[in-house]
C-alpha cells in the first residue's frame, strides 16, 4: 500500500529536485559574475561607528553589494564615470561620484523623517511611533530565530497578549487566541491578512514562513475596527517579501533537523507491572495464593500474565518469572524473616524473579528518528522603476512516529512596476501543495489513543510482538491481538491540498497628474483565494481495529473532497497632507466586495475489494453499508470603512474609523452594522518640559475605544434548522404502514440574528529610554461582549423546542508587558534581552436567562466560560481513629459509601456532630453496632451541592524570554516559554502504568498518591477527581548558536552572505507534579470533554499529540546569499 504511494511521491520528488539543482546552479552561475574596475571603502556614521548592511550600488543598475560587520564593502565592475549610491534604513541617501576612486570613505547622517520603524496598520502603514492602537509586530529576524515549519510556531511567547497552544501534528496549526476567548459558541479564531487581502479560504500551513516579512498583531478594537464585523477576535496581519531596490540577490535557506521522541514518563516493566497488579489485590485482601501473599504461579498465570492458560503465546513470557520441576510444580526456597512478618508469605514459597520477565519495547517499534528537509531558493531584484520576488520551496518533514510524515511544496512570486510617474501596479501568487499523512488515526473523539504511540503505550509490557522462532505474533485475541508491527504499514489517513492565493494591485498619484492633488492616491486591490482538499483513510485487510470502531474496520475506505473559494475586491482613496508645519492629516475611504464559497462531498465504503486501490475504488464495495454525505456554504459581504489621522506638532494624535459591513448571511432588514473606533496618544517625549530629559528617547501615551463583530452567523442560520433524525414516519391516508422519509424543525428561525459585538477600551504607554536599550510598552484593556448567539429556551407547543439568539455577554481583561534591553554594548560583544508578559482574566456576565448560571453548559456568571465546576480532591484517607470513624459513617446504611484508608478523600459538606434528637440531625447505625448522629447538612453523600469551583484551563498568565550574546560574528541566543495558573486534567493519567514511588501505605502515610487496590470488597474509588491539578510548566523551547562569515572571505567565491548555525529544540521543561509524573502539559491541543460536559463536569482525556512525551530535535542550517 505505502510503495504504491511512496512510488508516486518519489517520482515527484526527483522531478522537483532536478528542478531545484537547476536554480541552485543558476544560483552559483549568477553569484560569480564579476569583473572590470574595483571600487572598495567603508561606510560609516557621524560618531565613526560601522554601518553593518548598508546598501552600496552603482546608481541606475543592480550591480551592488553590502557591508560586513566592519562597515567595508568591495564593489566591482563600477565604470569611472559612473555614481555609487549609498543607502541604510533610518539614514539619508548619499551619491557619491567615483571620478576614477578606487578608495571612498563614506558618512551617512540620519533622517530623521525615515529613522522611526514603519508598521502594517490594516489598510496602509504608519511610523510605529504615530501608532495610536495596541500593535506587535513579529519580524523576520524573530521568524527566523527558531526554524519552524509554520508562521503561528514563531509567534509563541513572542507577542504579547498572544496565546498559542502547541500541536506536534505534522502539518497541523495550534489554537490561537488574542487577548483570551469572547464567545461561546462562535469561533475565537482571530482574522488572518496576507499582503492587504483577508484570508477566507487558505490555511497559514500553506505558507512558507521564510516568505514572510513581518507580522503585526492588531489586537485593541481601535486598531481592529477597520476590519468590522470580523474584528472582535484580533487581527494578525501577514506581509510577504518584496523585491528589493539594488543588486539581484538570490539566496538559500536550508536546515537539516534530527528529532526523536523523548518518553516523560518512566513506563514500569514488565515485572514492575505484574508486582504492581498483584500487590493491589494484596492491598484489598483479595489475593488467594497458597504461599500467602507470596507469588503464586497457579494464580499469577491468568490474573496478572495476561491469561497463559487461554493464551500459549504467553508461556514463554510466565516460565521466565517462575523456575519449575520435571513435574511442572514449582521450585520452592524458604522464605526470609521479613518476608514472613511483613509481607505475609509463607514458609516455603516458590522461587520468583521478576527482572527475569521480558519487557516488548512497544513504544521504539513505532519510533524513529526522524529526518526533515526544509530548502528554500529565492531571488530579489529591483531597481526605481520596477521589483521582483520568487522564491521555491520544499518542506519534507518526518514525525518520529514512523507512520505520520508532511510534504510541502510552495512556489511564491510577487512583483510591482512604476509604469509611469503616477501608475505603480503589482502582482502577486502564492501556490502550495501539501500531503499530510497520519497513518493508523488521524483524530477522533477524545475516547482512543491520537496516534500510534498512544497506541503502543496501551499494549502490556509482558506481550510479546515476536514468537520463539522469532515471527511477528499474529494471534485472533489476548494482549498481543493489537500488535503494533502488524498495524503499523496497515492503515492510512491522508490528506492533500492545494492552494492558490493571488493577490494585485493598482495604485494612481493624483499629485503626479495635478499638483493641486498631492498626497491623493487611489489604491486597487484584488485578491482571490482556492483551496481544494483530499482527505483518504484506508483500514488495510489485516488491521486489527485497535480503535474499535465501525469507520476503522478492516477495508473501510473513506474519501472526502471538499473546495473553498473566494475572492475579495477593494477600492480606496488616501489623502496625506501637512498644513504649516503643524497639522497632519491621514484620511483613507474604502469600499470592498467580498465572496465566499465551498461545497463538499464524502463517501466511506465497508468490505472494500480492491485494497490496492486504497480509497479510490468507494463502488467496489458492499455498497448496502455505503455512507454519503455533502455540503454546501455561499456567503457575500459588502462593506465601506472611513479613517481619519491627524497629528497636531507631531505630539498629539487622533485617530478615528467607521466601518459599515453588509452581509448575506444575515436576514433582510438587518444586513448592515455599523463599527465605530476611536483613539488618542500623547508624545509626551516631545513636549518642552521633556525634551531635555537626555536619557528619555520616547514615552507615548495611549487610549483607545471601539466596536469590533465576530461574524459569527453562518449561512442559513437565520432561517432556523431541520433535521431528519426521527422523522421517518408512518404518512398518508388509510392504513399506511411503511415510513415515508421527512424532516422536522428543530430550532426556530430568527431574522434578528446579528454579529456578536465586542466593546473595548485600551491603555497603553510606550517608552524607549537610553538611546533605547531599554525599549517596550504596556497595555492595559477591559473588553465588553455582548449579543452573544446562545440558544433559548421556548414553550415546545410552539412546534419548537428553543430558538437561536443574542443574548449573552462576557468580559474579558487584562495586563501586557513588553520589554527589550540591550544590557552591554561593546565594538566586539552585545547582550539582548527581550521578554513579554501577559494576563488575561474573562468571565460570563450573562446568559440565556440573564444572570442566571448554566450548569448543564457548565457556563456560570462571574466565571470563564472553561471554569471546572465537579468534585474535588481533598486528600488521602488516613487509618486513624479520627479517619476510621468517618470512613464508617460514610459506609453506614442510607449512604452506602465504602472507601479505605490510602484511597482519595474527597471535599465534603462538615461533619457535626450532635446529641441524638438533635433537629435537622441524622442517625445513622454502624458496622459495629454503634450509632452516630449528625447534623443533616449534605455530609456522608455526594452530589452537585459538593461541586466546586476548581479554576480555568486557560492560563492566568504566561509570558516568553529570549536571551542573545553576540561576540563578532558569533551569535547565541536561548528562548524560555512559560504558562502559569491553568488548569489540567491528566495527573493521574498514567497511574497504574508509571514507575511511582511515593504510593501510600501504612508506612508512608505522607505520600502523594493513592494505595493501589483491585478486587476484594467493593468500594468507591474518586481518585479520577485527582487527575485536576496546575498545568505550570517551562519550556526551554530552543538554543541556537550561528557563525556568520566574513564578507572578506566570501568575496573570493562570489557570495554576498553566509551563516551557518545548529540549534536545539525542545531540550528541557519544567513544571509541578504534572511534570514530575511524567506529562508534558504542554499538549493542550485538540483535548475536549468526552461526549461534552456533564451538568458541567470535565472529563478530558488524550490528547491531539501524546502528552506523555517531548519531541526533541537537533538543526542544522545554512543561509547563504549572492
Amino acid at each position: 500500500m505505502k510503495d504504491r504511494k511512496n512510488s508516486s511521491l518519489l517520482g515527484r520528488l526527483d522531478k522537483f529536485q532536478r528542478l531545484f539543482f537547476v536554480a541552485l546552479l543558476s544560483v552559483l552561475a549568477v553569484g560569480a559574475f564579476a569583473q572590470s574596475k574595483t571600487v572598495s571603502g567603508t561606510v560609516l556614521d557621524k560618531a565613526g561607528e560601522s554601518v553593518i548592511g548598508a546598501s552600496v550600488v552603482v546608481k541606475g543598475t543592480t550591480n551592488g553589494t553590502i557591508t560586513d560587520f566592519d562597515g567595508n564593502f568591495t564593489l566591482q565592475n563600477v565604470p569611472d564615470n559612473g555614481t555609487i549610491q549609498v543607502s541604510f534604513v533610518g539614514y539619508k541617501t548619499v551619491d557619491i561620484p567615483v571620478k576614477g576612486q578606487s578608495i571612498i570613505k563614506v558618512i551617512l547622517e540620519e533622517d530623521t523623517e525615515t529613522l522611526d520603524e514603519v508598521v502594517v496598520v490594516g489598510y496602509g502603514v504608519q511610523k510605529k511611533s504615530d501608532v495610536t492602537g495596541a500593535l506587535t509586530q513579529v519580524s523576520a529576524k524573530t521568524i527566523r530565530e527558531r526554524p519552524v515549519q509554520n508562521a503561528l510556531q514563531a509567534m509563541q511567547g513572542k507577542a504579547a497578549g498572544v496565546q498559542i497552544t502547541s500541536n506536534n501534528r505534522p502539518g497541523e496549526l495550534g489554537e490561537v487566541r488574542i487577548r483570551g476567548s469572547r464567545s461561546l459558541s462562535a469561533s475565537n479564531d482571530p482574522l488572518y491578512v496576507i499582503d492587504g487581502i483577508p484570508m477566507a479560504v487558505g490555511s497559514m500551513s500553506d505558507v512558507n514562513p521564510n516568505d514572510i516579512e513581518s507580522m503585526e498583531i492588531l489586537k485593541d478594537a481601535s486598531a481592529t475596527a477597520i476590519y468590522g464585523s470580523r474584528g472582535a477576535n484580533g487581527v494578525i496581519l501577514i506581509t510577504t517579501k518584496k523585491g528589493k531596490t539594488g543588486k539581484v540577490t538570490i539566496n538559500y535557506d536550508g536546515t537539516v533537523s534530527f528529532s526523536k521522541i523523548h518518553s516523560m514518563t518512566d513506563w514500569m516493566n514488565s515485572g514492575e507491572l505484574i508486582d504492581w497488579n498483584r500487590q493491589a489485590n494484596v492491598n484489598a485482601g483479595a489475593y488467594t495464593g497458597k504461599y500467602g501473599n507470596a507469588p503464586d504461579p497457579d494464580i499469577d498465570g491468568d490474573a496478572y500474565f495476561g491469561g497463559v492458560s487461554r493464551y500459549p503465546y504467553l508461556r514463554p513470557v510466565f516460565n521466565s518469572a517462575f523456575q519449575f520441576n520435571a513435574d511442572g510444580s514449582p521450585v520452592l526456597r524458604d522464605a526470609t524473616q521479613y518476608e514472613k512478618e511483613v509481607l505475609g508469605y509463607a514458609d516455603r514459597v516458590p522461587v520468583y524473579n521478576s527482572a527475569n520477565i521480558p519487557t516488548t519495547p512497544w513504544t521504539d517499534y513505532v519510533t524513529r528518528t526522524s529526518l526533515t528537509h526544509n530548502h528554500q531558493i529565492s531571488l530579489s531584484a529591483g531597481t526605481e522603476k520596477s521589483k521582483l520576488y520568487m522564491s521555491l520551496a520544499y518542506l519534507d518533514q518526518e514525525s518520529p512516529m514512523k507512520d505520520q510524515d508532511y510534504k510541502r511544496y510552495t512556489v511564491n512570486m510577487n512583483g510591482e512596476i512604476q509604469a509611469t510617474d503616477f501608475l505603480k501596479v503589482g502582482m502577486g501568487i502564492n501556490v502550495s501543495h501539501s500531503i499530510k499523512n497520519y497513518g493508523i488515526v488521524s483524530n477522533f473523539s477524545n475516547t482512543t489513543a491520537k496516534d500510534s504511540y498512544g497506541l503502543a503505550t496501551s499494549l502490556m509490557p509482558y506481550a510479546p510482538a515476536y514468537d520463539e522462532d522469532g515471527k511477528v505474533l499474529s494471534p485472533d485475541d489476548g494482549p498481543s491481538q493489537h500488535n503494533a508491527l502488524l498495524n503499523i504499514n496497515e492503515a492510512l489517513n491522508e490528506t492533500r491540498y492545494y492552494g492558490v492565493m493571488f493577490s494585485s494591485f493598482a495604485e494612481i498619484d493624483f499629485g503626479k497628474i495635478w499638483s493641486p492633488l498631492d498626497g491623493m492616491k487611489w489604491h486597487t486591490n484584488l485578491g482571490a483565494q482556492y483551496r481544494n482538499s483530499r482527505e483518504g483513510s484506508y483500514y488495510g485487510n489485516n488491521f486489527t481495529n485497535p480503535l474499535g470502531f465501525a469507520s476503522t474496520e478492516p477495508n473501510v475506505a473513506y474519501n472526502n473532497h471538499n473546495q473553498k473559494l473566494a475572492w475579495t475586491l477593494e477600492n480606496m482613496i488616501f489623502y496625506n497632507k501637512t498644513f504649516k508645519n503643524i497639522h497632519s492629516i491621514g484620511l483613507t475611504l474604502m469600499q470592498s466586495a467580498e465572496y465566499y464559497r465551498s461545497e463538499g462531498l464524502d463517501a466511506r465504503a465497508y468490505e472494500s475489494k480492491f485494497p490496492t486501490a486504497l480509497w479510490y475504488s468507494i463502488g467496489d464495495s458492499n455498497t448496502a453499508r455505503l455512507s454519503a454525505g455533502s455540503s454546501f456554504g455561499e456567503q457575500q459581504r459588502a462593506s465601506y470603512m472611513a479613517r481619519l489621522n491627524y497629528n497636531l506638532m507631531d505630539k498629539y494624535l487622533l485617530t478615528v474609523t467607521g466601518r459599515w459591513d453588509g452581509a448575506s448571511m444575515l436576514a433582510e432588514g438587518n444586513k448592515w452594522d455599523f463599527f465605530p473606533s476611536a483613539a488618542l496618544a500623547w508624545k509626551m517625549n516631545e513636549e518642552n518640559f521633556m525634551k531635555n530629559i537626555d536619557w528619555l528617547n520616547s514615552l507615548k501615551l495611549r487610549v483607545g475605544y471601539g466596536v469590533t463583530g465576530n461574524a459569527s452567523v453562518k449561512s442559513y442560520q437565520t432561517g432556523g434548522s431541520m433535521v431528519s433524525q426521527w422523522a421517518n414516519k408512518p404518512f398518508g391516508q388509510g392504513g399506511v404502514s411503511t415510513n415515508v422519509t421527512g424532516a422536522k424543525a428543530s430550532v426556530l428561525p430568527n431574522r434578528n440574528l446579528g454579529w456578536e459585538k465586542t466593546a473595548s477600551t485600551n491603555f497603553g504607554l510606550d517608552f524607549g529610554f537610553l538611546n533605547n536599550r531599554i525599549s517596550g510598552s504596556v497595555e492595559y484593556y477591559i473588553a465588553n461582549t455582548s449579543d452573544l448567539l446562545l440558544n433559548r429556551s421556548i414553550p415546545i407547543m410552539t412546534g419548537y423546542t428553543q430558538i437561536l439568539t443574542n443574548i449573552g455577554k462576557t468580559q474579558n481583561k487584562g495586563l501586557e508587558i513588553t520589554l527589550s534591553t540591550t544590557n552591554i554594548q561593546t565594538k566586539d560583544f552585545t547582550w539582548k534581552t527581550d521578554f513579554t508578559f501577559s494576563t488575561n482574566r474573562s468571565k460570563i456576565v450573562e446568559l440565556a436567562d440573564g444572570k442566571v448560571d448554566d450548569p448543564t453548559n457548565g457556563w456560570f456568571i462571574g466565571k470563564p466560560m472553561d471554569e471546572i465546576w465537579t468534585y474535588k480532591y481533598d486528600r488521602l484517607w488516613q487509618d486513624t481513629p479520627e479517619d476510621r470513624k468517618l470512613l464508617a459513617v460514610y459506609k453506614a446504611k442510607g449512604n452506602g459509601i465504602t472507601m479505605f484508608p490510602g484511597m482519595a478523600k474527597l471535599v465534603d459538606q462538615e461533619f457535626i456532630e450532635v446529641p441524638e434528637g438533635t433537629e435537622g440531625s441524622k442517625t445513622v447505625t454502624l458496622e459495629d453496632g454503634s450509632k452516630v448522629t449528625y447534623m443533616d447538612n449534605g455530609f456522608g453523600k455526594f452530589d452537585k451541592d459538593d461541586y466546586h469551583f476548581q479554576g480555568s484551563f486557560t492560563p492566568k498568565w504566561e509570558g516568553g524570554f529570549t536571551t542573545t550574546f553576540i561576540y563578532k560574528n558569533w551569535q547565541l541566543n536561548a528562548f524560555f516559554y512559560g504558562r502559569f495558573g491553568n488548569m489540567y486534567y491528566g495527573l493521574m493519567q498514567t497511574y497504574g502504568r508509571r514507575v511511582e514511588k511515593d504510593v501510600w501505605s501504612p508506612e508512608n502515610t505522607d505520600a502523594k498518591f493513592p494505595q493501589q487496590r483491585a478486587g476484594g470488597e467493593a468500594n468507591t474509588d474518586y481518585k479520577d477527581y485527582m487527575n485536576y491539578t496546575k498545568g505550570n510548566m517551562i519550556a526551554v523551547r530552543n538554543i541556537a548558536l550561528s557563525y556568520t562569515f566574513p564578507e572578506k572571505w566570501l568575496s573570493k567565491v562570489g557570495a554576498n552572505s553566509c551563516q551557518i548555525y545548529g540549534q536545539v529544540l525542545n531540550p528541557f521543561i519544567f513544571g509541578g507534579d504534572l511534570v514530575k509524573a511524567g506529562i508534558n502539559p504542554d499538549d493542550t491541543t485538540g483535548w475536549g470533554a468526552e461526549g461534552g460536559r456533564s451538568n458541567g463536569t470535565y472529563k478530558y482525556i488524550g490528547g491531539q499529540t501524546n502528552n506523555t512525551v517531548l519531541t526533541r530535535s537537533l538543526v542544522i542550517g545554512l543561509r547563504l546569499g549572492f
